[in-house]
């Protein structure tokens, strides 16, 4: 779950508070009165409470919104990873760090603007005026701002230093390289039914089956192959075996049923099935080739193609940047964690449930 924390490029609140407050839930209703004192310095710029205090409940609301419906309103004090020293690492505890660093991305990007030649037009600060108004009057913006003591002054300048931050960043990979070719981007489309040959234990282990195991297995590839010749489509078969993700589409090399598989899908014509079962990587499998470049699949991966470029121009330009920066960096000695402390994330409620659960726990012992 850590993974899905981690974001290589920045994250423009830009992006997330301008269609966010609509969908905010409530705020959990902690306050500070200590908004204007400093929580950290970076790059030489100093960060009040207040600011990350909003960075952090903007971001937790899409968290919540994403995560709640599948761990339940607790999943804030999940344990999903250890420090350095040992000590457990809650979803809330990253969710802050990653805020943190979500500001420190954009305080470089804001710190390289003259440099770059970027800057607001009038009608892109008076465009960040008015989300600022708007989050202002929302009622879950309002209480955001009123527990940390910020304003809307304070909220016009995220929204502006997030705007100048995408500029910067679109400059950084304005170089890239948007010249893809068919070759590189093909992407073809198949629909298959694969009948594993392995199983998994009750401790999540992949096992081989045995030989005649599989032999069985091949036997019900075989019949699934005789109906698709008799003329029954691959998902009609899918269906009444009950498999699912029958549709595939894959690059050169990416097939998940191996090198056999794509070197057999090279040979065929666009709407031609498989003459005979396939032994592949993950077990037998039965196909048709749809297209062996589908444009639609083929114009998408050209985009994802471009967009990594772009990623990695970006991620080796802000390496360099902020090398010297991350040398000395310690994300528990640089922010002022009792200050940080003030900001919650999870509910109050949960915590109080939690806190008698444990207290009913103890007396029954």
């Amino acid at each position: 779950m850590k993974a899905l924390l981690k974001k290589s490029l920045v994250v423009l609140l830009i992006a997330v508070t301008a269609l966010g407050v609509a969908a905010c839930g409530s705020s959990k209703g902690t306050r500070t009165k200590d908004g204007d004192k400093t929580l950290f310095t970076y790059d030489g710029t100093k960060v009040p409470l207040k600011e990350a205090y909003i960075y952090a409940k903007m971001l937790g609301t899409n968290y919540e919104a994403q995560y709640s419906n599948y761990f339940g309103p607790d999943f804030w004090t999940m344990s999903i990873s250890t420090d350095a020293d040992g000590n457990n690492v809650t979803f809330e505890d990253s969710v802050k760090e990653q805020a943190i660093n979500q500001i420190k991305q954009i305080i470089v990007l804001n710190n390289k603007a003259e440099e770059l030649k970027v800057s607001l037009s009038d009608d892109e600060k008076e465009e960040c005026k008015k989300y600022a108004e708007a989050f202002a009057k929302d009622a879950t913006g309002k209480t955001i701002l009123e527990e940390c003591g910020a304003d809307v002054e304070t909220m016009q300048k995220i929204y502006e230093d997030n705007k100048i931050a995408s500029k910067v960043q679109e400059e950084m990979v304005k170089d890239t390289d948007t010249k893809v070719s068919d070759k590189e981007a093909r992407t073809s489309k198949v629909s298959r039914i694969v009948f594993e040959t392995t199983t998994t234990d009750e401790q999540g282990a992949s096992k081989e089956m045995t030989d005649a195991e599989k032999k069985e297995v091949r036997k019900k590839a075989e019949a699934a192959l005789k109906k698709a010749k008799a003329g029954t489509s691959i998902a009609d078969i899918a269906k009444e075996e009950e498999f699912e993700n029958v549709e595939e589409t894959f690059t050169k090399g990416e097939s998940e049923e191996g090198k056999a598989f794509e070197k057999k899908v090279a040979k065929m014509k666009d709407g031609e099935l498989c003459d005979e079962v396939l032994e592949c990587d993950n077990g037998y499998v039965v196909f048709q080739l749809d297209a062996f470049k589908d444009k639609e699949a083929t114009k998408q991966t050209k985009q994802s193609i471009i967009e990594e470029r772009q990623q990695k121009a970006f991620h080796d330009k802000y390496t360099e940047w902020t090398e010297a920066l991350e040398k000395d960096w310690d994300y528990k000695k640089a922010v002022d964690q009792e200050l940080w402390a003030q900001v919650i994330l999870h509910s109050e409620e949960s915590t109080a449930t939690e806190a008698q659960e444990e207290t009913t726990a103890a007396a029954g012992e």
